[in-house]
């Protein structure tokens, strides 16, 4: 039996922009950088906000600095072409 989503889809409201070794990177980053705030290394409350904010780019996919400059990591994929008889 063959499922096909019953409505359009519609593109994404954040497009995605970060290849999966850059979310790896970042979730790595952020880790250490957590792991060393709790060991006393780092002080002050930003540091636990900036490696949230690496998790969350990394769980979403999409970086925003990274859209302001146009800059993408993530692999381009191009639709297919149409074929010749079911072209609107």
């Amino acid at each position: 039996m063959d499922l096909k989503p019953t409505t359009p889809t519609k593109p994404p409201l954040v497009p995605r922009n970060l290849a999966t070794w850059d979310r790896v990177l970042r979730v790595v980053i952020a880790l250490g950088m957590l792991g060393y705030w709790a060991a006393g290394g780092f002080q002050g409350f930003l540091w636990p906000i900036l490696a949230g904010a690496l998790l969350a780019n990394a769980a979403m996919g999409s970086c925003g600095a990274y859209a302001l400059f146009g800059i993408s990591t993530c692999p381009v994929t191009t639709p297919p072409p149409p074929e010749k008889g079911n072209l609107p």
